[in-house]
């Protein structure tokens, strides 16, 4: 399936929506920020709503015209012009992406925290290589492997802007015991959590078997944060069909998960441990 790029992707909707805010919050209609910008009525329409992704230099020119250059978000808007279509390497992957993963994806890229909750799989930034080869063959066995693991690579080791990113993952421990037909696999992955965990910018916890059940729990979501803005993008994912935006904000669902089923990050470590050690004793 070909990505349907007839409508603006995440990037320049976000960047629009900034601007039009600033033109808002400094309180200009369309008449008075064409006058004061010099441009046209309808090219801000079309800047605002993501059908004309203006460059730095042009948002630089709108926000020093706004007098909103001094701002935090003014820096934010200025950077993220610089990635209209998002990170460089989404690019080979466009035409097997439909147009909400895409979004999807040039979301978290941009993201300087990342919450992902995943209950019967574990989520693609906290995948090893071995898990992820193995996952993209089950769910499409006439897919791309390769590819995937190419995507899910970049996913995990792009920072945009050379910024860190937060990763908090918070896992069921049932996602543990999925592929246990598999020991060498799951070794892997176990291995890999654990090194994660290790990692001053992610944490890693472990719903543990026993923990209280509820709606949110049997699902997986992220919640995506950006730099320099309160603004927060919810994000469902979906068996065979990918990931969408959603149109509510899943902090909520996120932290009843992480204050009543989730353990801790240090009781989290040794139970990875525990199971790794199984593994190695049977």
């Amino acid at each position: 399936m070909t990505n349907d790029r007839r409508d603006p992707n995440i990037n320049a909707r976000r960047l629009g929506l900034y601007l039009r805010r600033a033109r808002e919050v400094v309180g200009l209609s369309y008449a008075e920020a064409a006058e004061r910008t010099g441009r046209a009525v309808e090219a801000l329409i079309r800047v605002e709503t993501g059908f004309a992704p203006p460059t730095p230099a042009e948002v630089h020119h709108l926000l020093g015209s706004y007098r909103v250059l001094g701002s935090k978000a003014a820096g934010v808007m200025i950077e993220l012009a610089y990635r209209p279509d998002g990170p460089p390497w989404l690019a080979r992957h466009a035409g097997r992406l439909r147009a909400p993963m895409r979004d999807v994806l040039i979301s978290e890229a941009e993201a300087s925290v990342v919450r992902s909750h995943g209950m019967q799989t574990i989520p693609e930034l906290a995948r090893c290589e071995a898990y992820a080869r193995t996952l993209a063959l089950a769910f499409d066995p006439e897919g791309d492997p390769d590819a995937e693991w190419d995507l899910i690579l970049n996913r995990q080791r792009y920072r945009a802007g050379g910024k860190r990113r937060r990763l908090d993952v918070i896992v069921d421990e049932i996602a543990l015991t999925a592929l246990e037909h598999d020991p060498a696999l799951m070794t892997a992955q176990l291995r890999h959590l654990l090194d994660l965990a290790d990692d001053p910018d992610t944490t890693v916890r472990v719903i543990p078997r026993g923990a209280p059940l509820f709606g949110q729990r049997c699902h997986r979501f992220d919640v995506l944060e950006f730099p320099g803005v309160a603004d927060r993008i919810s994000v469902a994912h979906f068996p065979v069909l990918g990931a969408e935006i959603q149109p509510g904000d899943l902090t909520e669902a996120w932290e009843r998960i992480e204050e009543r089923a989730a353990a801790s990050p240090d009781e989290s470590r040794a139970l990875l441990a525990g199971r790794l050690v199984g593994r190695a004793a049977s």
